[in-house]
Parts: structure tokens; sequence; C-alpha cells
């Protein structure tokens, strides 16, 4: 898991164990998309086309393009509600 806070939540990125390769994109409780490609996913948020209009429309706000640029892991407080 991958994931990046940001002032309109924390997008995640978790990789599926059926079918394998593939990655989910959310952003906190929120499902997004599903990718092939992991670095796709990452890309999709810097671009600001996730399907979130919240982050898609914001004029201010600014992600990494790569995975590797975000944090792997769990954030902390992840399953707490």
């Amino acid at each position: 898991m991958w994931y990046l806070k940001t002032k309109l939540g924390v997008f995640w990125v978790v990789p599926l164990v059926e079918p394998k390769n593939k990655y989910v994109l959310g952003v906190n409780d929120q499902e997004l998309a599903f990718y092939t490609d992991v670095e796709q996913a990452a890309k999709d948020v810097h671009d600001q086309a996730t399907g979130y209009l919240r982050w898609d429309c914001e004029s201010v706000v600014k992600a990494p393009e790569h995975i590797s640029e975000w944090v792997e892991g769990e954030p902390q407080d992840w399953r707490k509600k």
C-alpha cells in the first residue's frame, strides 16, 4: 500500500490479491478507479484526473508524479473511524 496525505484527504493505492497486477486508487474511504499500472494511478492524482471532483477541480494542489514519492505502508490511524 502507498498513500499520500493532502489537504483534501488521503489518497491511497492498494494492490489487489486477485486478479494479480491490479491496483485500486482511493481517497479517504472512497474507491476511485482500478489500474493495471501503479504508476498510472499516481500520475492520475498528479494530473488531477482521478474522478474525485473536489481534487480534480482544485486550482492549487500538488502531488508527486511517481508512486516512489508516496509513503509506502499504512497511514497512522487508518482503521479508526
